[in-house]
């Protein structure tokens, strides 16, 4: 039986999804964080170890050499995956080691070739118009130079928050400040800082991330004002994609990423600010499919195997890493 992997690596977790030549859906893992830009090679190598080791485990096959894998990376500009295979191919034991953009799989698994714009709001932020014309590119610039609309920026801004509040220069909600400080187990942001320089600096800040979700949920003045501020971010980037290529307007738009998945507090807010009269925008979907999943699916593909892709596209439908 020959095994095909794909994986989706973010700033925080990395999922990995193992099939067959079939398209059969064998088995899942998960690992830490592996955007090796931020979080160190020898850290993004243990996680894609794990991921692997957990998505044979629960295959209930022993751990062996895949026939084909696509790295699905935030570590990787699109169409400049080659030059990351030689670090990837120290972690993943395959014959054929394919790296690309996280944005590529999403593209293909939401609609193939057809063009449209493609979000990712996870831990970082991104857009991309793709299309087989080419691809066209807005925001997306890390941490030191805006990663508006990420996960990262939303814990950002509630840390200044609390910071702010903490000072006495916003007025307090004490229940905001409270329970991000019990998130990072503080007393002050002296306390946060402490916590924060233990590990991956990055993923520690974006792990408040959802603590916002959650007192938004509670009720919360401050974390609906930041997820709204969020959301305009990401419209401003979805519509700004749209209007700078060349595609005949509007276009679909598809989200991926925990920040925008349908059901969750910023996908209505999107709704309504991009499904208006005249936008360029003229539908919102999530990816049925997990990226990890539609990274697996192009491992297929690229053994020229596209109808077990397109079953496996299928079989993972609803599948949540």
């Amino acid at each position: 039986m020959k095994l095909f992997a794909g994986y989706d690596g973010g700033g925080t977790k990395t999922a990995c999804v193992l099939t067959d030549e079939a398209g059969r859906l064998l088995g899942t893992g998960i690992g830490g964080p592996s955007n090796y830009l931020y979080c160190g090679k020898e850290l993004a190598a243990e996680s894609v170890r794990t991921a692997t080791e957990q998505a044979f485990a629960q295959a209930g096959l022993a751990p062996a050499r895949l026939d084909a894998a696509y790295m699905a990376s935030a570590a990787i500009l699109l169409q400049h995956g080659d030059a990351h295979v030689p670090f990837f191919s120290t972690c993943i034991d395959a014959d054929l080691v394919l790296c690309d953009s996280d944005i590529y799989p999403i593209w293909y698994g939401s609609v193939r070739e057809a063009p449209a714009v493609v979000q990712i709001a996870g831990t970082g932020a991104l857009t991309y118009v793709c299309s087989t014309e080419g691809f066209t590119r807005v925001s997306g610039w890390g941490p030191l130079l805006g990663d508006e609309g990420s996960g990262y920026d939303v814990a950002l801004r509630a840390l200044r928050k609390v910071c702010r509040m903490y000072d006495g220069r916003e007025p307090m909600e004490q229940a905001f400040v409270d329970r991000i400080f019990a998130h990072y187990e503080a007393e002050s942001p002296f306390g946060i800082l402490r916590a924060l320089r233990q590990g991956d600096n990055r993923s520690n800040v974006a792990s408040c991330g959802k603590i916002v979700f959650e007192l938004y949920e509670a009720g919360s003045p401050t974390a609906k004002a930041l997820l709204e501020e969020t959301a305009d971010e990401i419209a401003l980037a979805v519509t700004t994609a749209a209007l700078n290529s060349d595609c005949p307007k509007p276009l679909p738009a598809v989200f991926s990423g925990s920040l925008v998945q349908p059901g969750r507090a910023l996908y209505p807010m999107l709704e309504q600010r991009l499904l208006t009269e005249g936008s360029p925008i003229c539908s919102m979907c999530g990816l049925e499919a997990h990226p990890a999943a539609a990274a697996a699916a192009l491992a297929l593909h690229a053994r020229g195997l596209d109808e077990a892709a397109d079953a496996l596209l299928v079989n993972a439908k609803g599948v949540m890493l």
